[in-house]
């Protein structure tokens, strides 16, 4: 491939990611975009509240089909917007290594593995994110989907409180999967399953993830406040999403 066709390429990349990245954000606290109606297939209701969780599959079958490791401690506040409030930094803001698992009727695990349960997570809004994406051999076009898992602590002034799941398809800048409940998380890591259907059907695949930070709901239409950590780590690439 050549040098000017990895820029143009690389650069729609940069701006439709930085696109979903804001209307991510956007919809944390916007009700028109909550559904309990849409769900993912290895999904449930609780029959005491009502909400949506998702359904333990560790007892299935599962192939690894990626992997990465991030090293403890590497945390920081890597400001991406300006404010005076300065969050602590805790265990479960701390990536220690990622992994996509696959089942045996091909639906896919996402998993992020960090330092401290991240339901400990009381005053701000983390969100988890993963961004998938690859070159279509059939059409040489680029396919991006960006799954966001935020949680809104519960001492937080968010309206919101609780974990949630969206998923963006930030070619055709649509919502595959609107914003739904996640129940509960696992103890130490940040675990959804997902068919394949609100990816493209897509199994092979790059991808980045980051960990990123939300002071207030005063400002939903601009970019989180912090970033925190990475995997592959690069602050300097996750920064410029942003500029």
């Amino acid at each position: 491939m050549g040098g000017r066709q990895l820029t143009i390429i690389t650069t729609s990349i940069i701006i439709s990611f930085s696109i979903s990245i804001l209307m991510s954000y956007l919809i944390t606290n916007n009700s028109k975009f909550h559904s309990n109606s849409i769900c993912i297939i290895y999904c449930n209701y609780n029959d005491n509240t009502g909400m949506p969780f998702l359904i333990e599959l560790e007892a299935m079958d599962k192939e690894r089909v990626d992997s990465t490791i991030d090293a403890k401690y590497d945390t920081q506040l890597v400001t991406l917007y300006k404010t005076t409030q300065m969050p602590e930094i805790h265990g479960f803001h701390d990536i220690v290594s990622t992994q996509i698992d696959k089942t045996n009727n091909d639906i896919m695990i996402f998993t992020i593995n960090v330092d401290d349960d991240p339901n400990k997570n009381k005053k701000h809004e983390t969100t988890y994110m993963w961004v998938l994406s690859r070159l279509d051999p059939m059409t040489n076009k680029n396919q991006i989907y960006t799954i966001i898992i935020p949680n809104f602590g519960s001492d937080s002034n968010f309206r919101n409180k609780g974990w949630y799941l969206a998923i963006y398809d930030n070619v055709n800048d649509i919502y595959t999967l609107p914003m739904i409940r996640i129940d509960n998380m696992t103890l130490n890591k940040v675990e959804v399953s997902i068919d394949p259907i609100f990816i493209g059907n897509i199994l092979n695949f790059n991808y980045t993830t980051a960990v990123m930070i939300r002071v207030n709901d005063t400002h939903l239409d601009k970019p989180p406040d912090y970033l925190v950590d990475s995997s592959p780590n690069n602050n300097a690439f996750w920064s410029n999403w942003f500029i």
